[in-house]
């Protein structure tokens, strides 16, 4: 009876592993952390869009070595009171770009390294990509997989903060 037992709790274990691997060469899903600001108006100018950004995301896998900084020039649609009806990503579930596919994307590829702590718990977060001109950072209040405020900071050549942006950061997530 024990022997049977062990068989049994050996075969299940056997068939949970072999459910949750993957077949094929199939390739598991990483978890990615999203920073993305609301509408921006008016739109940011930045060196990588000739249009003015009305949006930004910053999507990286978890360990921050291959992202996407996604530039919108999209310009947004808001209703009488104000409420976003077409134009951006809302969020990263909910499109609502309305009647046409984006016509101004720019994606560019980046990665991001942790640069400097303070005593108070905010960490500094540089993006660097190949395509990038901007001085870009990310400062976010805790780890940057953690979830909770964050903002990008845009630097002008002499290394002072041109522009601030508020986002909302969507901590580790499976896609």
């Amino acid at each position: 009876m024990r022997v049977l037992s062990s068989l049994l709790a050996l075969a299940w274990l056997v068939s949970v592993l072999a459910v949750s691997s993957p077949l094929n060469g199939e390739e598991l899903t990483a978890p990615l952390i999203e920073l993305q600001s609301g509408a921006l108006t008016p739109g940011l100018k930045l060196a990588e869009s000739p249009r003015p950004i009305h949006q930004v995301r910053l999507v990286v896998d978890a360990d921050l070595k291959n992202g996407k900084l996604i530039l919108d020039g999209n310009p947004p649609e808001f209703d009488r009171f104000g409420n976003l009806i077409s134009g951006l990503d809302a969020s990263p579930y909910v499109r609502v770009r309305g009647k046409g596919e984006a016509k101004l994307i720019v994606e560019i590829a980046c990665s991001i390294k942790e640069e400097e702590k303070r005593s108070d718990r905010w960490r500094l977060y540089r993006i660097s990509g190949h395509d990038l001109k901007t001085s870009l950072r990310a400062a976010t209040r805790g780890s940057i997989a953690d979830g909770g405020q964050a903002r990008l900071v845009i630097f002008d050549a002499d290394d002072k903060v041109t522009a601030v942006v508020d986002c909302v950061r969507y901590g580790l997530a499976v896609p």
